[in-house]
């Protein structure tokens, strides 16, 4: 039996969550359970970045039993639902993490690496590379300060990581988010095609959909062009 895909416009609006762990214990019965909520969140059409951190755990979960999908390779679409479910890579590198999407299934960037080593080895893959938690632990905020240059590599910054709105005094930074906003309200004059998006960096069922942002509908009856459409 065929998959039949949702038909709609590719320049409509969805609601996205780009960065998402899901949780730190996955099981082959979550498959169902996640799509339900996605969707009752996110509503029809709406896209999820199910995010690798050194381990496999977009891999395992598109391959776990539940509704049917269509796998296009960077992403799986689950018609019933009509829910996206996006590959994403948040990569260590010396400088800080970054968030690459839409690289294929079984591609795993290197880690621990320099930003220019990340960035080629992104781009050679048409990996879409986002700054995420600039200011917050882990971010390579301080840096791009620094090397204004290195943000001609960036398609996308977080402004707003759900994460990052916690403040533990003396453990994480106070007001990472406030930061990364005026940072990229500072630079969006002269890099116009860097886009601001606002993820929940979730790490339970409970934060999926937490916060999001408004993107074009990729276009998933082209594997090629999915990632451009994104």
């Amino acid at each position: 039996m065929g998959i039949e895909i949702c038909v709609r416009e590719v320049s409509e609006k969805v609601k996205a969550d780009l960065h998402n762990h899901l949780s730190t214990r996955m099981y082959n019965g979550d498959f169902n359970p996640v799509i339900d909520t996605v969707l009752g969140r996110l509503g029809q059409g709406a896209v999820l970045g199910l995010v690798n951190f050194a381990d496999t755990r977009y891999e395992r979960f598109v391959q776990a039993k539940g509704y049917d999908r269509l796998d296009i390779g960077n992403a799986i679409y689950v018609p019933e639902k009509d829910v996206l479910v996006v590959k994403v890579q948040e990569l260590k590198t010396k400088q800080g993490h970054l968030l690459v999407l839409a690289l294929q299934k079984d591609m795993h960037l290197k880690e621990d690496r320099t930003l220019d080593d990340a960035f080629k080895e992104a781009q050679d893959n048409n990996g879409i590379i986002i700054a995420d938690h600039l200011f917050y632990k882990d971010g390579i905020g301080p840096f791009l300060e620094k090397n204004i240059s290195y943000l001609n590599h960036l398609d996308a910054i977080e402004i707003f990581n759900g994460e990052a709105s916690l403040w533990i005094p003396k453990l994480t930074p106070k007001n990472a988010n406030v930061e990364a906003e005026i940072f990229f309200n500072k630079i969006s004059k002269d890099y116009p095609n860097i886009g601001g998006i606002s993820t929940s960096d979730g790490h339970s069922f409970y934060e999926i959909g937490r916060c999001y942002s408004y993107i074009d509908f990729p276009d998933i009856e082209n594997s090629e062009k999915f990632a451009e459409s994104l």
